[in-house]
């Protein structure tokens, strides 16, 4: 079970716990009790670890993620955000259950005080101020849920070239990889690499090459059939995953690609930049894990590129 879900599973055994307390002792469940035992119980030491967020959204970024940092700030400002919409929350419930309390015990000492009409307006007043304290809690927390959306979309896409990043790569992978530990599966990788990429940033500028990487990008997009995912692995190096198909499958798209690159022009201020690809093959080996199917595209990448680049070689 992942970590945010483990919280929320806690937080709602706290909750019930919560209220069967409440419900033990006949105490009714108005906010500004529920509120006091909720707290209560979560202040206890087997319950702390709920408030540990500093590691809840860890596993959304790796370390090769170019914007990794600045993401992670966003989501901890989120959460940080989240937390103080909930004590805020908590604090104007427990106000209004404070200003509208019934004082049962006074009643209980003298009945004939009772003020019918009075207590109905204490009720009608807490119940109006709950319900427009829940609309409010209800806007932000859609408005946060927006935000965190947003987020989690940006953190899956490479910022230069709107491809998908290592970490999603990764996860694929991963997923794909599980029907495999015990048998073969009709899956290639195919990992691509711009030739002579640094020649390209030390003679028209960085700025030049940044749009090498994209026009690439769109190239690799535009030779392959729709749905195909295309993965920014790191620097120059470009990923694709063709599932369910076979080695010759893969050996004519990495040659359509290769040859769409080599004949195309890109021009960058007057100049044209001939771009051309080298790229490394790997089919899925039984008990395959990312790293060693990777690892065999890459050295094939290797061989290629000293067998004189613009073409492909198989590991």
């Amino acid at each position: 079970m992942d970590r945010d879900k483990q919280a929320t599973e806690k937080i709602k055994k706290i909750g019930n716990e919560a209220f069967e307390k409440l419900e033990t002792l006949q105490v009714p469940p108005y906010p500004k009790y529920y509120y006091d035992t909720f707290m209560n119980l979560l202040s206890k030491p087997n319950n702390r670890d709920v408030f540990d967020l500093s590691k809840k959204f860890n596993y959304l970024f790796s370390s090769g993620d170019v914007d990794s940092s600045m993401a992670q700030n966003d989501y901890l400002n989120i959460t940080k955000k989240s937390i103080s919409s909930f004590e805020d929350s908590n604090i104007a419930l427990k106000h209004i259950s404070n200003e509208n309390i019934i004082d049962i015990e006074t009643i209980r000492n003298d009945p004939k005080s009772i003020d019918t009409n009075k207590i109905l307006l204490n009720f009608n007043n807490f119940q109006n101020q709950i319900m427009k304290e829940l609309e409010n809690a209800d806007k932000t927390i859609e408005g946060l849920k927006i935000q965190i959306e947003k987020l989690e979309r940006e953190s899956n896409i490479d910022a230069l070239t709107k491809t998908y990043n290592r970490r999603v790569l990764i996860k694929d992978l991963e997923d794909m990889l599980k029907a495999g530990n015990d048998r073969d599966l009709d899956m290639q990788l195919i990992l691509f690499d711009a030739d002579d990429f640094k020649k390209i940033n030390d003679t028209f500028g960085h700025i030049a090459g940044d749009k090498t990487l994209i026009y690439m990008t769109r190239l690799i997009y535009n030779s392959i059939r729709k749905g195909i995912r295309v993965y920014r692995y790191g620097g120059e190096e470009f990923i694709i995953l063709l599932n369910r198909s076979q080695k010759e499958d893969a050996i004519k798209a990495t040659q359509r690609i290769i040859k769409n690159a080599d004949e195309s022009k890109l021009l960058y201020k007057g100049n044209t930049i001939h771009l051309t690809l080298s790229a490394g093959i790997s089919n899925h080996i039984k008990g395959d894990t990312p790293s060693s199917i990777i690892d065999r595209a890459d050295k094939a990448l290797y061989v290629a590129k000293n067998s004189g680049k613009n073409c492909y070689k198989i590991g």
